[in-house]
């Protein structure tokens, strides 16, 4: 019960800061005032993009779901990808997506062994792009911000160690079978032990040994099929893209300047590369920090502030919202409705 309120209160005030650092530094009028002369065709289009970014999250999993054979609507898919970006948004280091979408899978009929390949295989795509995408970037923009942030190169290379050493964790998962099932094991048994499981031993142990063989065979076959790898690396790079555009489209919201895209799109790889590395549910204080740290460099006075707010609201707010509407509704529906391949 305590370990619960605690929780709540950490996500409480990982809601609350951006707002409480916009209204410390600019009354609630002038705020109001600088809302009244945005282009609202720009804020729409950077809500179009968030919406693109889920869409192509959703396009992954169910290129990846139909590799296992499993035949279930895009809807579903999107569902999932919500689902992971709520539990994403209150947990810390966004450790909580994957384990709710297994969760969330296996309501709707997928076996666990399938549900956890299809996750695993979604994260790896994912923070591989992420981590050569962003090294990409970084490689060509450092030199200008290095001379700007204090101490980027530090924060830089943990960001990237976050992203490579959450790869190797996953890699070794999927490939080490042993090491695998020792792992799970172990946690099988600690869990006998403090009573927190409960029901049929054996049956249990059978249905964790089945859905690991499942599991690692999938993995196997994942190596020979560089198509699917080709077509993942296509989307999650279309997905990111969106994301990282962003503040670009809010730049141009407040009037725009002699800034350019792709000073903006830089501005928001590094922002992604160093919150990476803050334990708290939505980088909570570390976003508002390095956006600040960025933004203000294209935004002047006043302002920076407010676009920072509208960027935490699009990319961090609307996850809550939309993904705890979907974590709300998927539950009442989950039935066994998907098809899989014996």
């Amino acid at each position: 019960m305590k370990k619960n309120i605690f929780n709540l209160i950490i996500i409480l005030i990982s809601l609350a800061v951006p707002f409480v650092v916009v209204f410390s530094t600019q009354s609630f009028g002038n705020f109001l005032q600088q809302i009244s002369k945005l282009d609202a065709r720009w804020i729409i289009l950077s809500l179009a993009f968030m919406f693109l970014y889920w869409f192509f999250e959703s396009l992954s999993l169910h290129v990846i779901s139909v590799f296992h054979g499993i035949k279930e609507k895009i809807s579903h898919s999107f569902s999932y990808t919500m689902v992971g970006q709520f539990f994403n948004s209150i947990t810390p280091f966004q450790t909580g997506g994957q384990p709710a979408q297994v969760v969330y899978m296996m309501k709707n009929g997928i076996n666990s062994g399938n549900a956890s390949s299809i996750v695993m295989i979604k994260f790896v795509a994912f923070q591989s792009v992420l981590t050569i995408y962003s090294l990409v970037v970084i490689l060509f923009t450092y030199k200008d911000f290095s001379a700007k942030v204090p101490f980027l190169f530090p924060f830089t290379v943990l960001g990237l160690g976050v992203h490579a050493s959450m790869i190797g964790i996953s890699m070794l998962f999927s490939y080490n079978r042993t090491l695998t099932e020792r792992i799970l094991k172990f946690i099988f048994k600690t869990l006998k032990k403090i009573k927190i499981f409960k029901g049929d031993e054996v049956e249990a142990e059978k249905n964790l040994e089945n859905s690991l063989s499942k599991f690692h065979d999938n993995a196997y076959l994942l190596k020979k099929n560089p198509k699917l790898l080709i077509k993942l690396f296509i989307l999650t790079m279309i997905q990111l893209s969106f994301f990282f555009s962003i503040p670009y489209l809010i730049y141009r919201g407040f009037g725009g300047g002699s800034s350019s895209y792709f000073e903006l799109f830089a501005a928001a790889v590094f922002i992604a590369t160093v919150i990476s590395i803050i334990p708290l549910p939505g980088a909570a204080g570390g976003a508002e920090i390095s956006s600040y740290t960025f933004f203000h460099f294209f935004f002047e006075g006043n302002a920076v502030f407010t676009a920072m707010l509208l960027w935490r609201i699009i990319t961090f707010y609307s996850c809550i919202g939309f993904g705890g509407l979907f974590t709300v509704v998927c539950p009442n529906k989950s039935k066994k409705v998907v098809k899989e391949k014996e």
